[in-house]
């Protein structure tokens, strides 16, 4: 039987949604070779497999939310023949003419509508909402999720699925690696001494000002480097001072990423609710030490490898922060916990258990 992979990469796509598409489409077709597979999308794949096909769609074809997602996706996806649709990121079609699985990575947008736009309550009542229902099975990141599909979506827990995701292979560096991206990293930003790094967006539930206050009360010289968001308008000011500057980075290029997780002194998230925390896995994998606020998903995927405080208290951060600097041996033993803990995840794996989900569907239909 053949699964028809919705396979669209959008500009409302998160960086995290596209890696998700892009590692499984690359990989399902290898480690499930039993299947077939057609592959919806706007993206020109490489297939060079036996078992893949593409299915080109337009860019107006892919947009989500409008009349192509709801109306025209949905017909272009029950021509290819396929027993199964994996709709693999939240935007998709309200109603299927065939079985299909559902990923939603999180809820974040149902958690605190507050900070987004008012069109997405409607979305996820009138389109996420019945899909999620309808679905065979819903695919989530973490098992943290499952309560809030549950409790904001009415998925029923039976159907729910949880596929952790991994950092990709070249996040994986050797010491020697890792010593010579750490001197790069610092000749490109200028960076001289310790500093801490926080990786990814602004939105307010990210809980940076928590961040800013531990790391300006610090009592230790280091500096604090902040990635992405670099608008005129920020609360944020490049250059500002406290125990050392704070650097506004705006966008990193992947290479830049890995390049600074391995010069920093700690990677930290303090988010206030993660659907997974890939930044978290991805700094691991590099070999930084690791401090993560107290929220379910980080708790999850970070285990015993990375120092964690109450989302709320800025003193506890910035007590963790001072243990890094102050212990050396205590962040080396972070880099090996952190490096040991991320091997437990990988794409491949990723992709072998969510071919298994469906032929666990395929063979219910049979």
């Amino acid at each position: 039987m053949e699964v028809a992979l919705d396979a669209r990469l959008t500009k409302q796509m998160s960086v995290g949604m596209q890696l998700y598409v892009r590692e499984l489409v690359q990989r399902l077709p290898r480690v499930a070779p039993d299947l077939q597979f057609a592959v919806v999308s706007n993206a020109a794949f490489d297939l060079p497999f036996q078992n893949a096909r593409l299915v080109r769609l337009q860019d107006w074809e892919a947009a989500n939310g409008g009349f192509a997602e709801q109306f025209l996706l949905a017909q272009r996806l029950a021509a290819t023949g396929a027993g199964l649709i994996h709709f693999m990121s939240v935007y998709a079609p309200r109603r299927s003419a065939l079985p299909h699985l559902y990923t939603i990575h999180d809820l974040i947008h149902l958690r605190f509508p507050q900070y987004f736009s008012w069109k997405v309550p409607p979305y996820y009542r009138f389109v996420v909402r019945p899909a999620a229902r309808a679905a065979a099975l819903v695919i989530t990141d973490a098992t943290a999720t499952t309560e809030d599909l549950e409790r904001l979506l009415g998925v029923a827990r039976a159907n729910i699925r949880v596929v952790p995701l991994a950092a990709t292979e070249d996040f994986y560096l050797s010491a020697g690696e890792r010593a010579s991206r750490a001197r790069r990293v610092r000749e490109r930003f200028g960076l001289r001494g310790d500093f801490f790094l926080y990786a990814g967006n602004h939105r307010p539930h990210k809980n940076l000002h928590v961040l800013i206050e531990a790391w300006q009360k610090l009592p230790l010289k280091c500096d604090l480097v902040i990635t992405e968001d670099r608008r005129r308008d920020h609360p944020l000011r490049d250059g500002m001072f406290a125990p050392g500057r704070l650097l506004l980075t705006g966008h990193v290029e992947r290479s830049e990423l890995i390049d600074l997780y391995a010069g920093c002194t700690a990677a930290i998230q303090p988010s206030l609710y993660e659907g997974f925390g890939l930044a978290l896995l991805e700094a691991m994998a590099v070999g930084a030490p690791t401090i993560v606020a107290q929220t379910a998903a980080l708790l999850e995927v970070g285990g015993q490898a990375a120092l964690t405080f109450p989302s709320a208290d800025a003193g506890a951060l910035r007590e963790a922060m001072k243990q890094i600097l102050n212990d050396a041996d205590l962040r080396e033993r972070l880099c090996r916990a952190g490096q040991d803990r991320a091997k437990d995840f990988s794409w491949d794996e990723t992709a072998r258990r969510t071919a298994a989900l469906y032929r666990e569907t395929l063979a219910v239909r049979v």
